[in-house]
């Protein structure tokens, strides 16, 4: 029973939380960020101010919310259950194609924050501290999975390139290059890591 109340409330949290995000996003696209006040986000929801700083410290963070930090979170338990005789960039790769964004809403979500972005390049910080923490994740597995310092430059390089490829296949794709956010992020991945050779 308490397991069931505990599901339902976390549900309750997850649904005030996309009901935020898609009022900030529906707002700012239709008036302007900068026009946009905390009040008018929470009355869109259908919350309370006070329920609205529960979740969020202010609208730049309902910008990205918590997604961001959510998916880093997600790749660090997958690179973790990687089998421990795999090669680093089959795990890094494996975890990366297992995170490929395919929904369609999660995809327009997207969509929208990337052309805020463009609008407002004063939002870009959000954005950069995600691409950071990306980048780390990546770098700190690939050190450890090869037994040498992260400051190497082989879990650098492959750091780099997960970022790299995240970061021009995300641009492309919203500049409308390709409808196929994943694939080109796949083929960038690809080539990016081609020629790099793993440490001895």
């Amino acid at each position: 029973m308490t397991g069931r109340v505990i599901n339902r409330r976390e549900q309750h949290k997850q649904h005030t939380r996309v009901a935020l995000e898609d009022a900030a996003l529906a707002l700012f696209a239709r008036q302007g960020y900068e026009q946009t006040t905390v009040e008018e986000i929470a009355a869109e929801a259908g919350v309370s101010v006070r329920t609205f700083f529960r979740y969020y410290s202010s609208k730049q963070h309902a910008l990205f919310g918590d997604v961001g930090h959510e998916r880093v979170e997600q790749l660090r338990a997958a690179f973790a259950a990687r089998p421990d005789g795999e090669p680093p960039l089959e795990s890094v790769r494996a975890v990366l194609d297992g995170a490929d964004i395919t929904g369609e809403a999660e995809l327009a979500q997207i969509r929208s924050r990337l052309s805020l972005l463009t609008e407002q390049p004063s939002l870009l910080s959000t954005y950069l501290v995600i691409s950071e923490e990306l980048r780390r994740l990546v770098s700190c597995f690939v050190a450890a999975r090869c037994g040498v310092p992260e400051a190497h430059p082989y879990p650098l390089l492959v750091a780099g390139a997960a970022q790299a490829a995240w970061d021009s296949a995300l641009w492309s794709w919203a500049g409308g290059h390709s409808p196929d956010l994943a694939g080109v992020r796949r083929s960038a991945f690809a080539q990016l890591t081609l020629g790099i050779r793993p440490p001895g």
